[in-house]
């Protein structure tokens, strides 16, 4: 495995890691009400904790993004 297949394999990652992020915001704008209603039924979480939980949830899955796709990706991009 070379740097150059490395670039690529980070580069796809955090498209793909960024792709199921927006996907996930979108759900939680469009379908807030049916996701919200599901958590309370199965959970017992009202709508401000479960709006609390999954922002905190997005905000860390980005950092992640950050951190083991993009910051890699960055490094061997300088490297090479």
């Amino acid at each position: 495995m070379n740097i150059e297949m490395l670039r690529h394999f980070f580069a796809w990652c955090a498209v793909i890691n960024y792709a199921m992020l927006l996907l996930w915001f979108f759900l939680h704008i469009i379908a807030h009400g049916p996701l919200v209603a599901l958590s309370q039924r199965f959970f017992g979480v009202s709508t401000e904790k479960y709006d609390s939980i999954s922002l905190r949830a997005m905000f860390f899955f980005k950092l992640s993004i950050w951190f083991f796709c993009i910051a890699p990706y960055l490094a061997l991009r300088i490297m090479a």
